[in-house]
Formats: C-alpha cells, structure tokens, sequence
C-alpha cells in the first residue's frame, strides 16, 4: 500500500524511498520505451542497428574522404566512437527532458514518482549502445585490431555518459513545465553542444586557449574515454572537471525535480 502524503513529496529522502518501492516501474517504462522504438517499422530491433550503420556511412566514410586528421588508427573508428557518445548523449537528453510532457495524461491523474519517466530512458538507452558498439566490434575485426586492456572502462564512460543525458534532460523538463517552447527546442538545445565536442576532430586541431573550456564538456571527455579504452590514446585527467560539473547539475537537477513532483500535476 503507498500512502500519498504532499508534505512527505518535498522530503528528497522519502522520495527516494519512494522510488525504490516503484523501481518495478522503471524496467516497465524502459521496456515500453524500446518496444515503441522497435516495434513501430518492420525491421523490429534491427531499426537500432540501421541507425548505427547510416551514421556510420554518412560520417564515417563520406568525411573520410575529405577530411584527414593525424590519427594513428584509421579514421571511421575514430568518428564512430565520437557518434556512439553523442548518440547516447542525445537521446537520453531530448527523451528524459520531453518525457513528463509526453506522458502528461499518466503523470496528471496516477501517482508514482514522476522522476521514473526521465531515468527510463538512461535504462532503455542501453539497447542502443549495444547497437553501436556491436557495428564497433565488426569495424574492429574488419582493421584487425585488438582493442587495449582499458575496454572494459568504457561502460564507465557509458554511465557518465547517461548521467550527463539525465542531467540535460532533467533541466529540460523543469524548464518545460513552465515554458512548454522548451521541449519543442530540446534537440536544438542539444545539438548546439556537437559542435564543442569532439567527435569529427580531436582536441589537438584547437589552440591551446581553446582546450581549456573543451576540458569543462563532459562530453568530451566521454568521447575520449571512450577512445581510451578502445585504441589506448592518451586521456587527459583534466577532463574529470567537466565530469565533476554535470554530476553536480544531475544531483542539483534531481533535488530541484523531487521538490517540483509535488505539484507538477497542477502545471501539466
């Protein structure tokens, strides 16, 4: 039995316990959220590796063509590694931050901790990555080369990355209760930040003054995790600024949604 107690709703740690009774929700919501994915076309789940392989294609091997960068390895890895990151990154973003407002007839009228709606996509996300990593690992096989012993810190890197999505999200949303233009410009808002993260280009093409706000993107230093752990590049510990930065505003982010849950049916 759940007893709804307003007064309680403004208590970040009741709520947490609250969230741990629902936590059934949250595998039922990401599950929904992937049969929606792959179950509104034909192809089924192959739909998440289509994805995968048309980025690939379009970025990979088209700039490929145009385009050299002093890599040492060869240069569609190098940008798929880049999409795999920002991928996640955006989806988790522009969902999480449209998923109240998406679901705004459920959120309204039955009562469950509406943070669930947000974090599904951090779960549902997953799926996805396995997409991308698995198109990594036939590129892998295909250039023959074995990735480091750093590999299995790349799911390190993933949660980093999700969290970073949940952080935008969760901002996007609070913001969208009270502007509703917010969510409409989500992937916009979102999208502006590939162009300050590394994903076609490495860090090294930019002056010295410039890599210093480079090093504040947590995304960047996903994207370079990633390569870390993949090609053994170099990692610059720098980077765990902007990773201190986004948990911040993912744990900001959450108190802020916890205090606003008690009424958000009122501006839904």
């Amino acid at each position: 039995m759940i007893i709804i107690d307003s007064i309680s709703n403004y208590n970040i740690f009741s709520y947490l316990n609250k969230l741990w009774q629902s936590k059934s929700l949250l595998w039922v919501f990401a599950k929904r959220n992937i049969k929606g994915k792959v179950a509104q076309t034909r192809l089924g789940i192959f739909t998440v590796l289509l994805q995968a392989i048309f980025l690939t294609i379009v970025f990979g091997l088209l700039v490929s063509h145009f385009i050299t960068f002093p890599i040492t390895y060869p240069y569609i890895l190098f940008a798929v590694t880049g999409m795999m990151g920002w991928y996640i990154f955006s989806y988790v973003a522009v969902f999480s931050g449209t998923s109240v407002i998406q679901n705004h007839l459920l959120a309204s009228k039955v009562y469950f901790p509406r943070i669930i709606l947000p974090f599904s996509y951090g779960i549902s996300v997953i799926l996805d990555f396995l997409g991308w990593l698995l198109i990594l690992t036939l590129l892998l096989i295909y250039y023959k080369i074995i990735p480091s012993i750093n590999f299995l810190a790349i799911f390190i890197f993933l949660i980093i990355d999700i969290i970073s999505g949940l952080a935008i999200g969760l901002w996007i949303l609070l913001l969208s209760l009270r502007k509703r233009d917010v969510a409409l410009f989500a992937p916009l808002i979102t999208g502006i930040g590939m162009f300050f993260t590394p994903i076609f280009y490495p860090v090294k093409i930019f002056p010295a003054f410039l890599t210093d706000f480079i090093y504040l993107n947590p995304l960047a230093g996903v994207v370079e995790g990633f390569r870390w752990a993949i090609f053994n590049t170099n990692f610059d510990l720098r980077y765990i600024w902007g990773f201190s930065i986004i948990v911040l505003i993912f744990l900001f982010g959450i108190f802020l949604f916890v205090k606003k849950d008690g009424n958000m049916a009122d501006n839904l």
